[in-house]
């Protein structure tokens, strides 16, 4: 069966709408799981900008759309210009390498430097316009 397009559409807007955005389970205020954790606090330590989406409210249906857009149903899910880079444990492999750096634009962060605690209100998280509806 063929996943939802609305939600199909809605998502691939805000891929596209988003330089860096992060599918993740919670906020970046508040991650609802480990791996979501890790992965901000990746993004918080590169200092880029990104947009997240809490995929809680529609998982399902939102892991039939990625199968189909990416054949990747586990989250978080990382995009950077459009293109999956893939979850937390990628994410990790991609800072050692500085390959994560490189497709972000920014400079690789100091040997050793240790992921930040979630972002206050200030930091460089922004929401994307996008309400997620089934």
């Amino acid at each position: 069966m063929a996943a939802n397009p609305e939600l199909r559409a809605q998502l691939e807007s805000a891929i596209s709408d988003n330089k860096v955005l992060l599918l993740m389970k919670g906020t970046p205020e508040a991650p609802r799981c480990g791996f979501s954790m890790r992965a901000v606090g990746i993004l918080e330590q590169m200092g880029t900008e990104y947009g997240a989406i809490d995929v809680l409210p529609v998982l399902q249906p939102l892991r039939e759309v990625t199968a189909e857009i990416a054949d990747w149903q586990t989250f978080p899910q990382l995009y950077v210009d459009g293109e999956l880079l893939g979850g937390a444990d990628l994410m990790e492999e991609m800072v050692e390498s500085g390959e994560l750096a490189e497709a972000l634009g920014v400079p690789q962060p100091q040997a050793g430097a240790e992921a930040e605690e979630p972002p206050a209100e200030d930091g460089p998280y922004q929401s994307p316009p996008m309400q997620i509806e089934t």
